[in-house]
């Protein structure tokens, strides 16, 4: 038996639920810049992380070098 669809009064209740769970424009501009420096942080960190690499692979290259 297939399921009988939710009344106009319960999608209207859902709805309205949702509308207040909702944050306001002001938090979701808030998080929003958050966000987005944490997001320039994490680049800065994989930037710094990328140059020790590169300086990693430089002595490994040097020592497999100075074996030969």
């Amino acid at each position: 038996m297939p399921k009988k669809p939710p009344s106009i009064e319960e999608r209207l209740e859902q709805i309205q639920e949702a509308l207040d769970e909702k944050p306001d424009h002001d938090d979701l501009e808030h998080w929003s810049s958050e966000l987005a420096f944490k997001i320039e942080e994490m680049h800065e960190d994989v930037r710094d992380l990328q140059g020790e690499v590169a300086e990693v692979n430089a002595q490994v290259d040097d020592l497999y070098s100075e074996d030969r």
